[in-house]
């Protein structure tokens, strides 16, 4: 069957901390909607206030509701109460994504025609191997990811997958999100007899790990080698481990792609200014702050330090050197701050993912440096 015959429904879940509608979602919708008969928006906030014209242009139903249950409470709303099961029926397949991702960098058209030869009852764009929570008490199996989700006709129309949206709590946090919906719903199709894939499936993973996110911390590989025609935007994050291939896949995507960058570049701009987005340092106070001071020192030399430092290498901007607290394990570019002679004009960018220790060390650094001296992570304060 051609893949524009498949008489496919696409939920797709947005949500904004400032309610605004970004171009890279404008596209995404443009591009799935090729392979889709109907594309239902639910925004998971009361009003939008910027944008909108990105999800009117391709969307054919647009919903909105409060952000209770987060993509999965959106999805089981949709098909349960916006749609209903009778409208839900009338299609043969079922995808559900989220904004969590730029893309596509090629035709999606491509994804949905290799995934067809496959034949599986149900596919994602990545599998997340086996690995355990963060809690170090549960396993959780060998999935696929849940940002994007196509579901067959087969599975679609079973009674057991309607009875697990109708019976669906909504989940409190992030975590429960994952374990009731990305890995609750893997498992509880794997155990009706359909089988999953991943478009990673088809290419060599042996890079990858058991509890490692292949998303955050092989993004340029996942690009290159599986050609997963997406980037994930966590990837892009200052605290992930992964940061530095992330940029090298923004690379490729710039140059090697007609995806039009501009749209990363101007949502991460935005988001990084915004004071509900905790932990991230706004773009252009960086640059300021940079131009601003004679010499520039990063506190802090693990990963969110680290990433910094490789972020200033793309910008090619220079540093004068690490501050750390004390010199065990450091290396030779780390200075400890209460031995380092810090200058009215020079500047200390301190880069810490964890608010706790952020506190400390701003109230360590206070008594020397003045609040002008200083650059960090919004961390509400």
């Amino acid at each position: 069957m051609d893949i524009k015959m498949k008489k496919r429904l696409c939920i797709y879940v947005t949500y904004d901390s400032e309610n605004v509608i970004d171009d890279y979602i404008g596209y995404m919708l443009q591009e799935i909607k090729k392979v889709c008969a109907s594309l239902v928006v639910v925004c998971n906030s009361e009003s939008i206030s910027q944008g909108m014209s990105n999800l009117q242009k391709y969307a054919d139903k647009i919903f909105f509701r409060k952000n209770i249950g987060f993509d999965a409470g959106a999805y089981k709303d949709t098909l349960c109460r916006y749609l209903g099961w009778d409208e839900v029926y009338q299609y043969d397949e079922l995808i559900l994504a989220n904004d969590s991702f730029y893309g596509p960098f090629s035709p999606i058209e491509d994804v949905f025609w290799k995934m067809e030869q496959d034949g599986a009852d149900y596919w994602g764009m990545t599998r997340s191997f086996s690995g355990i929570y963060e809690s170090g008490e549960v396993s959780f199996p060998s999935h696929i990811q849940s940002y994007f989700l196509c579901f067959s006709k087969a599975v679609l129309h079973c009674t057991e997958f309607r009875e697990f949206w109708e019976k669906f709590l909504y989940p409190q946090n992030m975590s429960l999100a994952v374990f009731s919906y990305e890995v609750g719903l893997n498992q509880y199709i794997s155990n009706l007899g359909f089988r999953g894939a991943a478009l990673t499936d088809f290419s060599e993973l042996s890079y990858i790990k058991e509890n490692e996110n292949p998303y955050l911390l092989y993004p340029v590989e996942l690009i290159c080698l599986s050609h997963v025609p997406i980037l994930k935007r966590k990837s892009l994050d200052l605290g992930n481990p992964g940061f530095r291939k992330a940029l090298e896949a923004y690379e490729y995507i710039k140059k090697e792609t007609a995806y039009d960058t501009i749209m990363i570049q101007n949502h991460l701009l935005r988001i990084s200014q915004s004071v509900a987005n905790q932990g991230m340092i706004s773009f252009p106070d960086l640059e300021k702050f940079y131009h601003s001071h004679s010499k520039i020192f990063i506190y802090g030399s693990g990963i969110y330090g680290n990433n910094l430092a490789f972020l200033f290498e793309y910008f090619g901007w220079t540093f004068d050197g690490f501050l750390v607290t004390d010199s065990d394990g450091q290396d030779s570019k780390c200075f400890i701050f209460k031995e380092t002679v810090i200058e009215p004009d020079d500047g200390i960018i301190l880069a810490v993912g964890k608010k706790e220790l952020f506190m400390e060390i701003l109230d360590n650094i206070g008594t020397r440096c003045s609040r002008e001296q200083l650059l960090f992570p919004n961390y509400f304060i």
